[in-house]
């Protein structure tokens, strides 16, 4: 079973119209069940490594903000910015070295906006943007399931009618974000999501500070906005990602 840690980035509430952050963005870790207790241990590892002691103790943030990492905010004020890059760059590393899947999608908040005010939206069917985003990404993380179960079918099981489930993908999502149960059963309800048989219909949450998978997708979901906002600028941290095989889709939300 794949754990599919959930992050975002650029979720202002009710408030769409922010230039600072125009997209909303969700992502998926796909971490392996087999993956996800090493993955700790070297997180654990990581922050005794820069800050003398585990996540959690005196002196250690209770989880990473990347915005406060990578701007010098709140616990790495003091951090000069060759200490917070080289930060992030171990971060990354958890995931570059396991070539760990990771899932986005997302949608320009100012296309949603006019979608909303013209019509083009029914005013009572996607109230957010996080709603309309998680649904793109339920439905790319169903074809990816279904890639991946059947890249390891062999030539018989292919030729059958049915097929069966090898993997399956539990999402884990972080208290008090924009992700909620109903999400999972609009999308299972769709026409989209009525054939879904490898993405678990249960959500599970936890909180981020108990989950290094849902620190590192947030990090992944902040470079990735930061991406979309400036294509063309220079991204090193989004293109270790991309260039290590951790970003493996990018799914945009059209309206």
């Amino acid at each position: 079973m794949y754990l599919v840690y959930l992050g975002e980035s650029g979720n202002t509430g009710n408030s769409i119209n922010d230039p600072n952050q125009p997209h909303h963005v969700h992502v998926g870790l796909l971490v392996h069940e087999g993956q996800s207790t090493s993955m700790s241990g070297e997180f654990n590892a990581l922050c005794r490594r820069h800050f003398g002691s585990p996540p959690g103790e005196p002196g250690t943030p209770s989880a990473l903000r990347p915005a406060d990492v990578y701007q010098g905010r709140g616990p790495f004020a003091g951090w000069p910015p060759s200490r917070r890059h080289e930060l992030i760059q171990d971060c990354l590393a958890i995931m570059i070295r396991r070539e760990t899947p990771l899932i986005a999608a997302y949608v320009d908040k100012s296309h949603f906006a006019r979608a909303r005010s013209g019509g083009g939206i029914a005013p009572t069917f996607w109230q957010t943007p996080s709603e309309l985003v998680i649904s793109r990404f339920l439905f790319a993380l169903n074809m990816f399931m279904d890639e991946l179960n059947m890249s390891r079918l062999n030539q018989e099981q292919v030729m059958q009618a049915s097929w069966p489930v090898n993997d399956f993908a539990l999402m884990v999502a972080a208290n008090r974000k924009s992700v909620k149960p109903r999400f999972m059963t609009d999308f299972l309800r769709s026409e989209q999501g009525s054939d879904s048989s490898a993405v678990l219909e249960n959500l599970c949450y936890v909180g981020r500070e108990q989950s290094v998978g849902t620190q590192l997708a947030n990090i992944c979901a902040y470079f990735a906005r930061r991406w979309l906002q400036s294509p063309s600028a220079s991204h090193p941290y989004f293109e270790a990602l991309r260039d290590g095989k951790v970003i493996q889709v990018i799914y945009p939300v059209q309206l």
